[in-house]
């Protein structure tokens, strides 16, 4: 009965998606030249680059604009795109990009410096939520300056080392838009055609949109006269499967080329099957329990660090299903400047004899809050296992994802089971948030207000690399030593594909996936 169920949804599957227009695969040309991917979709807004802040939208807009600059594959270093060289004044602030030659936006309009003038002044005219990653770094758009058809300067507010410049200039917020493009789409009460980008393009990346239907499908089409040269990939099509069993069904029967988001166990399951391949890379996110330094107990540093010992982190990793990098520190792994210690383990005698210190050898009451998504509550639930152990009694409160963040933002919650991940993949990111009180973002909520925040507002524009790597190593290692964060993993970003697709890996960064690269065999 149960293959029989199977094979009904199967079926019931592969008619859905022809009723939404997909092209079924065969053997020969289409095949080899189209990609379909099952994922979530529904949650992309615009795709404009200047409001785009989804995963999906974020993903679509890697594909269909370019930037001045990107990353190297493993995020340390800066590497040319459309800016194919770049000099840097003395002080660090200003960067001057010399732009290629001959490269056309899908209309046909050549990308010159009066189109990266314009798309980076629009960022600061429009104000929509991912503009803070430029306008934090430029003061103002007046710093955006076209020098002639083929050069470019900017002045930043600060030094900028190389890689703070790319985590700018590189992020899909200052993807060049088409000037031409834009204005012709303009109204009187939309003059940046902020609506009209929601939903087409103007760009010059290695993909053209076709088509999106919203909550249905997303449509690429290689773009022949890409500067890189044509894509291997003729088309590319992203499918909303919402539920990760027909995914896991789709791609066994091969409806689709991989499926993006199945829960930890089914990724365990494909492992090993024939012609599927599962690849995973740690996130440049957290997980973490954080305590109010404002609630009387956590004010102790030892009461802090007894939490941390008391807690089982191999438990966790399981109750995880392994989709974890186990981590403590608050610049994950595969990050620039990332410090690997993992010193806290499960150690009762040690925790209780802290909070023996602290004057809490009988314990104390606290409430934990966590949002009802698996696996949390079971996340939970094993912490407030482990710190009865030491005489901390924990209530546990489910809580919509809203109504937490309000208490958190407030400072109103004892302890927390939160996330977070990086805006931009560099460790000022993260060290703002989590050690930079001023900055109103983690440790304001937590009311751990430190002196290594003054360090962190160094770091930011040490322009020597090696310095400003053992910088960071420093404020993590405070951070870990008296911090009220017991960070306990970096979550795996996983895929599952058909075995025959060459070149698609996940990216620690969101969803930067690179689908020029792609290729099917």
């Amino acid at each position: 009965m149960m293959n029989r169920s199977r094979y009904v949804l199967v079926i019931l599957v592969t008619l859905a998606l022809l009723v939404t227009g997909w092209v079924p695969h065969v053997n020969g040309q289409v095949a080899k030249t189209l990609l379909v991917l099952g994922r979530l979709i529904s949650d992309a807004v615009s795709l404009d680059p200047a409001q785009a802040f989804e995963f999906t939208s974020v993903w679509v807009d890697k594909q269909l604009y370019d930037t001045l600059v990107d990353f190297s594959k493993d995020f340390t270093r800066a590497v040319p795109m459309l800016a194919r060289s770049w000099t840097v004044s003395p002080d660090g602030k200003t960067y001057t990009f010399r732009l290629r030659s001959g490269v056309k936006f899908h209309s046909g309009n050549p990308v010159d410096a009066a189109a990266v003038e314009f798309s980076i002044r629009r960022v600061f005219r429009l104000k929509l939520t991912p503009s803070f990653i430029v306008t934090s770094f430029i003061e103002k758009p007046e710093d955006v300056v076209a020098v002639g058809r083929d050069q470019v300067r900017i002045t930043f507010n600060q030094p900028m080392p190389e890689t703070m410049m790319a985590s700018v200039l590189a992020n899909p917020v200052t993807a060049i838009v088409d000037p031409a493009v834009v204005q012709k789409n303009a109204t009187p009460d939309d003059p940046l055609a902020n609506k009209w980008l929601s939903s087409n393009d103007a760009g010059s990346g290695p993909f053209i949109l076709r088509s999106w239907r919203r909550n249905v499908r997303i449509d690429l089409e290689a773009f022949p006269g890409y500067w890189r040269g044509r894509p291997k990939l003729n088309r590319i099509i992203l499918l909303e499967m919402p539920e990760p069993t027909t995914q896991l069904l789709a791609l066994q029967r091969g409806d689709i080329d991989a499926a993006m988001s199945l829960l930890p166990r089914q990724y365990k399951e494909l492992a090993g099957q024939k012609d599927i391949v599962v690849k995973s890379s740690p996130t440049f996110s957290l997980r973490y329990l954080a305590m109010n330094v404002g609630y009387e107990p956590f004010s102790k540093v030892q009461v802090r660090n007894a939490v941390k010992w008391a807690i089982d982190y191999d438990a966790i990793k399981r109750i995880w299903e392994d989709a974890i990098d186990p981590g403590q520190t608050i610049v994950p792994a595969r990050m620039f400047g990332h410090l690997p210690d993992r010193p806290y383990r499960k150690n009762v005698e040690r925790a209780r004899s802290l909070m023996r210190e602290a004057g809490y050898e009988r314990g104390f009451k606290v409430e934990l809050l966590t949002v009802p998504d698996p696996p949390l509550p079971d996340v939970a639930a094993k912490i407030k296992e482990d710190l009865a152990a030491i005489g901390i009694e924990v209530e546990v409160k489910q809580l919509r994802s809203a109504d937490l963040l309000g208490i958190y933002r407030a400072q109103k919650h004892q302890m927390v089971i939160a996330r977070w991940g990086a805006d931009y993949p560099d460790p000022d990111n993260l060290a703002k948030a989590f050690a930079d009180y001023d900055m109103r973002q983690l440790a304001y909520r937590n009311q751990w207000d430190h002196p290594v925040k003054q360090l962190v507002k160094q770091a930011v524009g040490e322009l020597d690399r090696k310095k400003r790597e053992e910088m960071y190593k420093r404020i993590q290692k405070i951070t870990l030593d008296e911090g009220p964060y017991v960070v306990f993993a970096y979550p795996l970003r996983q895929i599952a594909l058909r075995a025959n697709i060459k070149g698609l890996e996940p990216s620690p960064l969101y969803e930067t996936y690179d689908l020029f690269e792609v290729w099917k065999e």
